[in-house]
């Protein structure tokens, strides 16, 4: 999700897009490992370089966009401002939450030997979130995103990566309590470009300027 919410709030692209269902595994089948020998998502330029990892794309799909406005920033400053807040977000937050959901029994089946759950870390985990969720909420007093007044790319990592798992399975990170943080999530909730990203991208992409 991150990716297609990061192209909506840039804008000035156009991508031609290709569907891989890793509920049926697609993305470990020989024929896209051939491509691509990690199980991730990948863009695939124009030269035939593929680029893999979601910062990087987005980072690719923000230099070669033509118009629109860049969520990373349009000053050295406010760029290294966003990958600072981008990396935590990343580190201390999204990782250990998307890590607690992999090591739920449940996901056996699904994950059929690539990771072995390991449900006695939950707990660990849990803490090792709330910890700069906590931070985080006291950070966000008086500010509208994490970047203060500047909407950016860290914002859409950090709401891409975990609002489907938040939906569905990690509602707790959404607890009662942290009202900066939940109002922060709200106004996340509110944006056009969130609400659109929900949905999977038809096979031509055009984001307007």
């Amino acid at each position: 999700m991150v990716v297609r919410l990061f192209v909506l709030e840039r804008g000035g692209l156009t991508l031609d897009v290709e569907p891989i269902d890793i509920r049926t595994r697609q993305n470990r089948r020989a024929a896209y490992r051939e491509i691509n020998p990690v199980p991730a998502l990948q863009l695939d330029d124009d030269n035939r370089t593929i680029i893999t990892e979601v910062p990087a794309i987005c980072e690719y799909l923000d230099e070669v966009a033509v118009g629109g406005t860049s969520p990373f920033g349009s000053t050295p400053e406010q760029r290294a401002e966003t990958c600072i807040r981008l990396r935590r977000m990343d580190l201390e937050i999204c990782l250990p939450v998307i890590a607690w959901f992999k090591n739920d029994p449940d996901l056996v089946n699904f994950l059929k030997g690539d990771r072995i759950p390991t449900p006695e870390a939950g707990l660990n985990q849990m803490v090792m979130v709330n910890q700069p969720l906590d931070l985080l909420d006291d950070q966000l007093e008086g500010k509208t995103w994490l970047c203060g007044e500047r909407f950016s790319a860290a914002d859409v990592h950090f709401y891409g990566l975990l609002k489907m798992v938040t939906m569905q399975f990690a509602e707790w990170v959404l607890a009662p309590g942290r009202e900066n943080f939940l109002a922060y999530w709200t106004r996340l909730e509110g944006r056009e470009a969130s609400k659109k990203a929900l949905k999977p991208f038809p096979s031509k992409v055009v984001a307007g300027s």
